[in-house]
């Protein structure tokens, strides 16, 4: 009998930064912490089903992408401008693979990666008898 087992490997447990834009509202030039995307999080919640959410405490507008190792989109939302987001994902459609999910405000670009593999596991039972 053949199993299907989903094994994700997280590479980033918390959100990188790639990019900032300068703060107006700061003297030194730096963007403050509480601007920026918070709090990333990729769940697995269990037959290839995962949840994404973040904090987003500045509200700005934000692209939702999951794409592949080789950057092809299988998924892109422009999130509404909301201080969190949640959202599940059914990706049974997807190969073995590494994935990652990408949040990229006007500020910032975020990314969180997870790996997509199955296995075969094979077992022997012994028979009753009668």
């Amino acid at each position: 009998m053949k199993a299907l087992i989903v094994a994700i490997a997280i590479i980033a447990t918390s959100a990188s930064t790639s990019f900032a834009q300068t703060n107006k509202g700061t003297s030194n030039g730096k963007v403050s912490a509480a601007e920026k995307v918070a709090n990333l999080n990729v769940q697995n919640l269990g037959s290839l089903r995962f949840k994404l959410s973040f904090e987003n405490p500045n509200k700005q507008k934000a692209q939702i992408f999951l794409v592949d190792k080789d950057n092809t989109v299988y998924y892109n939302e422009y999130a509404s401008g909301d201080a969190q987001y949640s959202k599940a994902f059914n990706l049974t459609n997807l190969v073995d693979g590494e994935y990652t999910f990408v949040v990229q405000t006007p500020t910032e670009k975020a990314t969180q990666s997870f790996v997509i593999k199955t296995q075969i596991n094979r077992g022997a039972t012994l028979a009753q008898n009668r």
